[in-house]
Order: C-alpha cells, then sequence, then structure tokens
C-alpha cells in the first residue's frame, strides 16, 4: 500500500513529466524527489499510472503536438523539435504509432474533418430556429405552411 504523502509526490512527478519542457525534469531528479531510487521510482510510477516516466512524457509532448498541428500553422518538424523531440524522424514515427498517420497527415486528415463543422453549426443554427432560409414565408414545408417542428 502507498502513503498519501508518496502518492502526492508521484502525482506531482507526473504533472511535471506531463507539463515541463524546458528543462525537462530528469527521472532521475523526480525520484530523488519522490525521496525513491530511480529504478524504485520507475517501478512505482508503473504500477501507479499504467506508464513508465517516458511513456508518460513522450505521450504528453504527442498529445499537445497533435493540438498544436490543429491549432497552428506551424510545421510539423518545428513543432516536434519545440516539443523536445531531437530528431524529426523519430517524432514521425511516434507520432503516427500513437494517432495512426504522420503528423503532416493528420494536420491534414483533421482540417478536413473540421471543416465541414461550421456547416453543422449553421444546420443545428436553422433547426434550432435561428434561420430558416425562406422555408416557412414561401410555404414550401411540407403540405401545410405551419411550423417547423424542432
Amino acid at each position: 500500500m502507498i502513503s498519501p504523502d508518496l502518492l502526492k509526490r508521484m502525482c506531482d512527478a507526473r504533472h511535471r513529466l506531463q507539463f515541463e519542457l524546458e528543462p525537462p525534469a530528469s527521472v532521475a531528479h523526480l525520484a530523488q524527489e519522490a525521496g525513491l531510487s530511480t529504478s524504485h521510482f520507475i517501478t512505482q510510477f508503473s504500477a501507479l499510472f499504467g506508464e513508465t516516466p517516458l511513456q508518460c512524457r513522450t505521450r504528453a509532448r504527442l498529445d499537445r503536438a497533435r493540438e498544436m498541428l490543429l491549432a497552428t500553422d506551424e510545421p510539423a518538424t518545428q513543432i516536434g523539435l519545440a516539443l523536445g523531440f531531437d530528431n524529426p524522424g523519430s517524432f514521425s514515427r511516434l507520432f503516427s504509432r500513437r494517432f495512426g498517420v504522420p503528423p503532416r497527415a493528420y494536420r491534414r486528415t483533421a482540417k478536413l474533418i473540421v471543416a465541414p463543422a461550421g456547416c453543422i453549426a449553421l444546420m443545428n443554427q436553422a433547426h434550432a430556429g435561428d434561420l430558416n432560409f425562406g422555408e416557412v414565408e414561401s410555404g414550401h414545408v411540407g403540405q401545410d405552411s405551419g411550423p417547423v417542428p424542432h
């Protein structure tokens, strides 16, 4: 059984692994702060969170890269480098493994999927009665020209 104090220290370490970029916290330093040897820290971390500290850091960086690909026009290579991936090839490989496609393809595909959202929002507004595209006024809604059901 893990003490509440150790659990808090492990959660703090996980938070730092997920959000610290420059300079990234070393596993050895996080282990020392948690009061554990490096190997015991890695074992405890894996048992608690289902992934090693390195896997946690990599997953968090890849998730952030995915967000940046959608939110910015920054080149995928630059995003990878900014998030601490030293090699564009390894960044692309890891991204592909996690999300099923390379970063550039993810950006293209996601933008294609996101693009119709404006149309969907417009249709939802029309359905909610904000817009009716002139159908009610012109009498083209069904046999009776009553209100459109919601």
